[in-house]
């Protein structure tokens, strides 16, 4: 299968996230374990507790019938780590990060850039996910870069991703077209 058709394999979705990029060189590219250590602690907390947010489900849906209290209370404490891991992850990206229409999926990423990207280069990519607020830290190849109205239509194949971000992408993916589906039904009922 060629890394096209692999492409196709993931859900694609339009959506708005946090994103700045930058172009880089073959030579600047890390080795998988370098990429691997370069994450920020800061950036890994909020994807983790997402991560746990999940394992915990179950578990406290468990707890929600036989103690309404109890998983209300836990619920609130939930909100309360989450809000702190939020504002620790975006407090100092507000220069960096712009808010920008995409077409995302787990296998990649199109959007209108402002300048024309050489076909096979590759870019250093920062882009938190909304509402989780989840960061994506990963390099890309860059696969389509055409003139079009408002800039460049520009594609990106994820080349660097831990397999933990691209389980966030995916989640995040099918959570927003489950939320579409259901708009749809709502507007045809």
């Amino acid at each position: 299968m060629t890394n096209h058709e692999e492409r196709r394999d993931y859900y694609r979705i339009d959506d708005t996230v946090g994103l700045s990029f930058e172009t880089c060189r073959d030579s600047e590219l890390p080795s998988r374990d370098e990429f691997i250590r370069m994450a920020p602690d800061e950036f890994q907390l909020i994807n983790h507790l997402k991560n746990l947010d999940l394992e915990n489900s179950k578990l406290l849906h468990s707890i929600q019938e036989e103690s309404p209290d109890v998983a209300r209370y836990l619920k609130l404490v939930n909100i309360k780590i989450e809000a702190l891991a939020k504002n620790i992850i975006t407090k100092g990206l507000t220069d960096e990060i712009i808010t920008t229409e995409v077409t995302l999926s787990a296998g990649g990423i199109n959007l209108i850039s402002q300048n024309m990207l050489a076909t096979d280069n590759y870019i250093k990519l920062r882009m938190i996910l909304y509402p989780s607020t989840c960061v994506i830290n990963c390099y890309a190849k860059v696969v389509r870069s055409e003139p079009c109205e408002g800039g460049f239509d520009s594609a990106f194949e994820y080349f660097l991703i831990t397999e933990s971000d691209r389980d966030i992408l995916v989640r995040h993916v099918l959570q927003l077209q489950s939320n579409t589906l259901r708009k749809q039904t709502v507007k045809e009922n």
